[in-house]
């Protein structure tokens, strides 16, 4: 179970990672808003509790942590917002689709559009041959290994879920996104935003930062307090 710092119980961030193992790069933010006041829940993508065999993983599953973690908040804080990278980013948008409960959603690196489709096909066929090794290794917590047995599902989920029924999202999304991202395509944000129904939406673009917007986390929070009108 997840404890959430109750140091400002008006306004909680619930915050998601992109497709990593752990929470571990999303704790630094979570320190960052602590320190500020705001209460924060940091959470790998596929939920708060510890996995250590993915294959079974569904988006399902994800999505039902996910709104776990959240009514769990809402329980405790008049306002939560939910912060995601990349693949949180995508899981958060989904959970807007059929839950109005979030007051606003950062999206960072958000994966409308993934880059290098062919060679990452190519990188799923030895996947097979190495989830023996994964499993074992996966025990060992400081290798921090990608999460490679649900890499099947998260990019059937990206391909084809996450960009329907984006009309369905109504709750105010701020995006960040790298126009320099090697990952993900800047120049169908704009697009797919325009397809979301939510009346407050703003995208800021970042012109030599990598995909995760990496060393301008300072920037990242300033423009997120201006936007949900939140104190700093």
């Amino acid at each position: 179970m997840a404890v959430m710092t109750r140091k400002n119980p008006s306004n909680c961030f619930v915050l998601l990672p992109g497709f990593s193992p752990d929470n571990f790069p999303v704790l630094e933010l979570k320190r960052m808003l602590e320190a500020r006041g705001h209460a924060a829940v940091a959470s790998s993508f596929y939920g708060t509790e510890i996995m250590r065999d993915l294959s079974r993983l569904t988006m399902k599953d994800c999505l039902q942590n996910l709104s776990r973690t959240v009514r769990d908040a809402k329980k405790n804080h008049d306002r939560v917002f939910g912060i995601g990278i990349s693949l949180g980013a995508a899981i958060l948008l989904e959970h807007a689709k059929k839950e109005n409960n979030l007051d606003g959603i950062v999206s960072i690196g958000t994966p409308f559009k993934l880059k290098h489709q062919k060679l990452i096909r190519l990188g799923q066929i030895p996947v097979p041959l190495v989830k023996p090794f994964w499993r074992v290794a996966g025990k060992f917590k400081k290798w921090r290994l990608p999460p490679i047995a649900a890499a099947k599902v998260v990019l059937n989920f990206l391909r084809k879920e996450f960009t329907a029924n984006l009309e369905s999202i109504t709750v105010p999304t701020l995006f960040f996104h790298s126009k320099k991202d090697g990952v993900t395509d800047y120049r169908v944000v704009q697009e797919f935003s325009d397809r979301m129904a939510s009346p407050k939406k703003k995208i800021i673009f970042f012109d030599n930062v990598g995909h995760v917007i990496n060393g301008h986390t300072e920037k990242v929070l300033k423009n997120i307090f201006e936007f949900f009108e939140l104190p700093d």
